[in-house]
């Protein structure tokens, strides 16, 4: 009888196990999450653990919202998760989250209203597609994790990954977890 499906305690070790195509992923997530974009990183965080936390995937939206809270600072910002009109974000970042749950639970629903409340508050309209890729890419992780039955971290892990994930990025842990492998 396999254990495939008790064998992964981490997206990386699934990654890792398929480095050959993967590889490319975590490339990408470094760009789309670390790189200078229209949107702050904290941001960015906090739409993937939003999204995350729409899909009932604990493990991406836990680590995730660790990492905009240690970005922010801020230990009680994780009210954004369950009610963005009364969250204290910033009010230009609340339209950019109803956009995202939009984006996630009914893509034909997005209308010319959606995008305007957010350009109003100054944005490119480049931020849309950026939204748009931060949900989608958080959806692909989600279901990589969930149908590998990955758990979520215990909370000493989960502020472990988000500090690693500060500190290191997306391709530094990956470089981690293949050297951690390798010995």
């Amino acid at each position: 009888m396999s254990n495939f499906l008790s064998k992964y305690k981490s997206v990386y070790d699934v990654f890792l196990d398929n480095w050959g195509y993967q590889n490319h992923f975590v490339a990408y997530l470094e760009s789309l999450m670390r790189q200078e974009t229209l949107l702050p990183t904290h941001i960015k965080e906090m739409i993937f653990a939003y999204v995350s936390g729409l899909n009932g995937c604990g493990y991406c939206k836990n680590i995730h919202a660790e990492i905009s809270k240690k970005i922010l600072r801020d230990k009680n910002d994780q009210d954004f998760m369950n009610d963005i009109e009364q969250s204290q974000i910033e009010e230009k970042y609340k339209p950019i989250l109803k956009l995202s749950h939009k984006v996630n639970e009914d893509i034909h629903s997005i209308t010319e209203e959606d995008v305007t409340a957010i350009l109003d508050y100054g944005f490119d309209e480049k931020v849309i597609s950026e939204i748009i890729s931060i949900c989608s890419t958080a959806q692909f992780m989600n279901t990589v994790v969930v149908a590998h039955q990955i758990k979520p971290l215990d909370q000493v892990q989960n502020v472990a990954s988000a500090k690693m994930m500060i500190e290191k990025g997306y391709d530094g842990l990956a470089e981690f977890m293949l050297k951690r492998r390798n010995k």
